[in-house]
């Protein structure tokens, strides 16, 4: 998960994909790319993080390197923008990038027409980068990206918290069906959760500054 100063957008993506995933087999990170090493996360950030099932109590921020994005099989960044610093870095990474909105978008769209045929992650993100071109996208790009809430006001903090939500309650539906367990005794039925949550229409726009 990456975004600019990795104190708000990513920390809060990072941590509810990691709390929907627990006692799966996958790793989650986040990091800035613009970020200064070792920054907490704002209360209010912490705060929404919280509300939704996230852990903010050991985060601290750190910068994007390329290191981080070699041992990467998919990055989510929260803007278009912070997409092509992305693959600035490490052009290869290109093909394993999306914001997390436009990822969450095409999933849905491959969960309606082609739930069952991808049996690993490399092959959903295969899946996934094909349909570029073929879902219909927003008629305003900037749908895809999400707005940053830093030292603005709670309700921008909160609108983006249930833009998160609704984009990781998606993906978990499709990597809970793909990815190996590690911990059985540890998974609750995040599936089914999810399930019922992609139900609800991702309907949260935002107009960037």
């Amino acid at each position: 998960m990456v975004c600019s100063g990795n104190l708000c957008r990513s920390p809060i993506a990072e941590q509810l994909l990691r709390a929907r995933m627990n006692g799966y087999a996958v790793r989650v990170h986040s990091a800035g790319v613009i970020a200064e090493d070792g920054a907490r996360m704002p209360q209010e950030a912490a705060t929404v993080s919280r509300r939704y099932g996230g852990d903010p109590s050991g985060h601290r921020s750190r910068l994007l390197t390329e290191a981080q994005l070699r041992e990467s099989d998919l990055v989510l960044t929260a803007t278009r923008a912070q997409r092509s610093a992305v693959v600035r870095l490490l052009p290869r990474m290109s093909r394993r990038t999306f914001t997390i909105r436009e990822f969450s978008r095409l999933v849905r769209a491959l969960l309606d027409h082609d739930a069952e045929s991808h049996r690993d992650p490399a092959g959903l993100v295969d899946a996934v980068r094909s349909l570029r071109g073929f879902v219909t996208p927003p008629e305003d790009p900037s749908e895809d990206d999400l707005e940053d809430p830093y030292r603005r006001q709670i309700e921008v903090y909160e609108a983006v918290g249930a833009s998160l939500h609704l984009c990781i309650e998606t993906i978990v539906v499709a990597l809970s069906r793909i990815v190996p367990l590690s911990r059985p005794s540890d998974v609750k039925d995040v599936g089914a959760k999810a399930r019922d949550a992609a139900d609800c229409p991702q309907s949260l726009q935002f107009e960037l500054p």
